[in-house]
């Protein structure tokens, strides 16, 4: 089977400072080719990145691309231009697989690219009914497979729900068992934006500080504007809130063993994301998982296709003015019943193995025969 993964605008691929969608591409074209297909992964040239190479039997192929900023108008028109520029350059394939906004409209003008797929990674916003063309939709949770259908109805007959894989080699409990400390480290891992709730967690801190002294917030991603942060504005905010607080701010980690020792050397994982129509899947939160930590995260819809309450993780409720004492309940709770949460590990850590490269490649090979024979 050919098949081709077009990554849109904006990722290089490899990533060269972390991102998760250009990981899980990397990952399932190596798993691709490990079976014998002919991969290609058409994506942004960037500087340092050859215009063609191959690594681990896959054909990376780079042209264009733009830095993307926080003006979604503006890049609506840069992804116009990046589509229009590309879309007459697309190999011959079986399926194409696509994670962007325009180029599923201009590709289904063009013959021979094969089955069209699209990587339904974000909330939809009005944009699907431009698919006519698509023969298939890879929701990425079953939050974003409902929004899809209540804009799009057409669209049910051709969608399953295919979750975003994580790397279950690396990301793994310690050889180690954890250290029994008295001081309990809670971990965020991710953008320091507002739409992460990373202020309402300072909140909740500061209220659960009262109540156990020896806890420790550490808090690890990017806060700069292109790579996704608040920008310093928003980081100021943030350290006024910490004043007096054990916490600390460790910037992003693009390193992967590095990034998994992270995990490894904390206690509980918390992500209180407040982006009801941002959150897609939660990666972060399934990465946790797999090195044995146990998430505490919002009430969000996509989180819960791999985290059940009590069982392999626990939900706090963030749409109240309560929000920060409702998180602080429920770390504080975590860390009084440590022997459940304990157990609530081993649990999370086995759910997570269920996101393998393997495991979500055999869901997609599985949809590209149904879809090759019809």
């Amino acid at each position: 089977m050919i098949i081709s993964i077009a990554t849109g605008p904006w990722l290089p691929v490899p990533a060269l400072q972390g991102g998760a969608i250009p990981r899980i591409w990397q990952g399932l074209a190596e798993e691709f080719a490990a079976r014998g297909h002919l991969v290609r992964i058409l994506c942004r040239s960037y500087p340092g990145q050859p215009p063609t190479e191959v690594i681990q039997g896959v054909q990376y192929i780079r042209q264009g691309g733009f830095p993307q900023s926080p003006n979604i108008t503006l890049d609506l028109l840069k992804d116009v231009l990046y589509s229009l520029l590309t879309f007459p350059t697309l190999p011959a394939a079986d399926v194409l697989i696509i994670n962007d906004f325009w180029l599923p409209v201009f590709a289904s003008l063009r013959s021979k690219v094969g089955k069209i797929i699209i990587n339904a990674n974000r909330f939809p916003k009005g944009q699907y009914q431009l698919y006519t063309g698509t023969d298939f939709f890879a929701a990425a949770s079953h939050s974003i497979q409902e929004a899809i259908a209540q804009q799009y109805p057409p669209a049910i007959s051709r969608m399953r729900v295919i979750p975003n894989p994580i790397d279950t080699h690396i990301f793994s409990p310690s050889p180690t068992p954890r250290v029994m400390r008295k001081e309990k480290v809670i971990l965020y891992v991710g953008r320091l934006h507002p739409e992460k709730g990373i202020h309402l967690l300072l909140d909740a801190f500061a209220i659960l500080s009262q109540q156990i002294s020896q806890v420790k917030l550490r808090i690890i991603g990017p806060i700069k504007g292109f790579q996704g942060g608040g920008g310093e504005e928003y980081l100021r905010t943030l350290k006024l809130k910490s004043t007096g607080l054990n916490l600390e701010f460790l910037g992003p980690i693009f390193d992967l063993p590095q990034l998994v020792n992270a995990y490894r050397d904390a206690d509980l994982f918390c992500y209180p994301s407040l982006a009801e129509k941002g959150e897609s899947f939660g990666i972060a939160p399934l990465e946790a998982m797999a090195t044995g930590l146990v998430p505490v995260v919002s009430d969000l819809a996509c989180f819960k296709d791999f985290i059940k309450e009590g069982e392999t993780g626990y939900f706090f409720n963030h749409r109240t003015p309560q929000s920060a004492e409702n998180l602080a309940s429920v770390l504080a709770s975590a860390i009084d019943n440590w022997a459940v949460t304990r157990e609530i590990s081993t649990k999370a850590s086995q759910k997570a193995q269920e996101y393998s490269y393997k495991k979500v490649a055999d869901l997609y090979l599985q949809n590209f025969q149904t879809l090759l024979i019809n």
